[in-house]
């Protein structure tokens, strides 16, 4: 029987075009920003408009967004908090007249008594009526130093602007020092989906202890059936560096959508800690959990020169508007590295729009078609198809216990996929599958 050894690797490159459509990868970009800072002191957005949380509430879409600035003219340095705004197009906003719509905490003994940023909102139509509007937010207790000690609150509110806080906040906080998530977390990203809460936030990894994610920013996971008590999945579910000269040292910000049975999600990253070119990404999963990045990433760039978004590009909030069937996206742009005064810079909220092919969508899933056997392994790994699924060229991606992504000679026959399994060490494994018609998430265990 022929060696296919590079079969993984031409396969990953044949399905993943079929997965994902240039339509969504291609975004036209608005030429202004559609949201401001003020630049005014001591106004509480002077300094910055960032960090916009968007969703479409029947013909209106929503916005809670970051405002840097000042509580006063005495405020020793800038706080931040959150702002609300409303438009009928994702272009024109208005903004409320009360703003900020959510403050920091009066009890400065509290994790969010400084600063509160990085919402994510939905609308739950399960809720109480005083709990239609769910907000989890990354607030910090530290004034006026550099030093991140985000921890996750929660807020709810009956119109998205009169919010009420949980009384035992925080309700996800960073994790021990031998953890991946080590530092402090922020930017979480929440969806309802089939009646639980699914959370993909930041958390840098800033101790090094020897794990892949040292030094890095990624992306965990985390889920719960009331918001407000969370099982966070063990490993990172996205990690800087796997697309070098982009993601190579931080990955961050996600904004997760789901549509049928896959989930999109477009995230920030960065190349160098010390040059903060952020620019936005794209990958896929049929769970969740175990995600494909696009080979064109980064889908959304800074701008060029003289442009308003020419350093950052960062922070996307992503709505499918399914009225015109395109992806909008909402994000934070910067044009400069340094500021020095109030005037003359960006650091405002854009918008991109991109088509969406849904002809690409799965419309089988194979969990409980798919055998792999013998389960546990030792040297060798069947894999068994669908018969139907023989005419498709199929992606296999390997995954081990840390989200990784590892090599392995397959050898094609029939409908029957074999895995040279003798190289791998002992220990649990995911296989990815995926072709045009079908996903399926498979689990096999090493053992010697």
């Amino acid at each position: 029987m022929r060696n296919h050894k590079f079969f993984l690797l031409l396969f990953v490159l044949l399905a993943f075009n079929n997965i994902m459509s240039p339509a969504q990868e291609i975004w036209m970009k608005h030429s202004i920003p559609v949201l401001h800072r003020s630049s005014a002191y001591p106004d509480w957005k002077g300094l910055a408009a960032a960090d916009a949380s968007v969703i479409k509430d029947n013909d209106t879409f929503k916005m809670w967004f970051s405002g840097s600035g000042w509580i006063d003219s005495s405020d020793l340095c800038p706080r931040v908090r959150i702002g609300y705004a409303w438009s009928l197009d994702g272009i024109t906003w208005s903004e409320y007249n009360d703003n900020p719509v959510f403050d920091i905490n009066p009890d400065t003994s509290k994790f969010d008594s400084d600063g509160i940023e990085t919402p994510t909102v939905i609308k739950d139509l399960s809720a109480p009526s005083h709990e239609r509007y769910k907000m989890w937010y990354a607030g910090r207790k530290l004034m006026c130093v550099p030093i991140n000690d985000h921890k996750f609150g929660y807020a709810t509110s009956p119109d998205g602007i009169h919010w009420t806080r949980y009384s035992q906040n925080p309700v996800l906080i960073p994790g021990a020092d031998s953890s991946w998530f080590n530092s402090f977390v922020s930017s979480p990203s929440v969806i309802l989906d089939e009646g639980i809460y699914k959370m993909w936030f930041t958390a840098p990894d800033l101790i090094l202890n020897g794990q892949p994610t040292d030094g890095k920013g990624n992306i965990g996971y985390a889920t719960s059936n009331d918001g407000i008590d969370w099982s966070i999945y063990p490993n990172p579910v996205l990690i800087a560096g796997e697309q070098l000269n982009w993601d190579s040292a931080s990955i961050a910000e996600p904004s997760v959508v789901k549509i049928n049975n896959m989930y999109h999600m477009f995230y920030s990253a960065l190349d160098q800690w010390g040059i903060e070119n952020f620019q936005v990404g794209y990958a896929v999963s049929v769970d969740g959990i175990f995600w494909t990045k696009s080979t064109r990433n980064p889908v959304l760039q800074i701008g060029s020169n003289g442009q308003w978004d020419r350093y950052w590009a960062s922070h996307p909030s992503v709505v499918y508007d399914n009225s015109d069937n395109k992806f909008k996206m909402w994000y934070t742009g910067r044009d400069t590295a340094n500021i020095v005064s109030l005037a003359g810079y960006f650091w405002d909220i854009g918008f991109a729009e991109s088509y969406f092919n849904t002809n690409v969508l799965p419309s089988i899933k194979w969990d409980n078609t798919i055998q792999c056997y013998p389960n546990p392994s030792q040297n060798k790994l069947v894999i068994e198809l669908p018969i139907e699924s023989a005419k498709f060229q199929i992606q296999v991606v390997l995954y081990n216990q840390l989200g990784q992504k590892m090599e392995i000679e397959i050898y094609p026959s029939g409908n029957l996929l074999i895995l040279n399994t003798s190289l791998l060490a002992n220990g649990m494994y995911y296989l990815d599958l995926n072709n045009e018609i079908a996903h399926s998430i498979s689990r096999f265990l090493i053992l010697r």
